[in-house]
């Protein structure tokens, strides 16, 4: 059975994260996709991808290439920033410019892209927020 483009990309980004010991230990190893366990400790992470397109370069029908945008997702409940900022700079270290491997297309490059961090006052968490572009084509 062929795997699905975002199973490959869930799995691949799990597998860096978990190969960086500073980003696991920071984090207990809670780096879940798109949910949390329920009454998980913080911090953590939820990661996960969006919507994906293909599209053509300079006009040509092949190849195709693929825009994958990810998303990283930090909470602490900490009383100051610090701890996920941390964690943030933990998240630039393992995936800025980081290149991944994915079964049936060429390594794809990723790229940062916008981030927001937010105090959510009914959660009394701190939450950033992290985008990442990533682009393959077909092999």
């Amino acid at each position: 059975m062929a795997s699905t483009l975002e199973r490959l990309l869930k799995n691949s980004i799990f597998a860096l994260a978990n190969a960086d010991t500073t980003l696991w230990a920071s984090i207990g190893g809670r780096f879940y996709y798109k949910k949390a366990i329920s009454g998980s400790a913080k911090p953590y992470i939820l990661y996960g991808g969006g919507a994906t397109s293909q599209r053509n370069t300079m006009g040509l029908s092949s190849p195709a290439a693929t825009d994958i945008p990810l998303y990283f997702d930090i909470y602490s409940d900490l009383e100051t920033s610090t701890e996920s900022e941390t964690i943030q700079g933990y998240i630039h270290d393992v995936f800025d410019s980081a290149s991944i491997v994915l079964t049936g297309y060429s390594a794809m490059d990723l790229r940062r892209g916008p981030e927001v961090a937010l105090y959510e006052e009914d959660t009394g968490l701190w939450h950033i927020s992290i985008t990442y572009y990533g682009i393959g084509a077909a092999s």
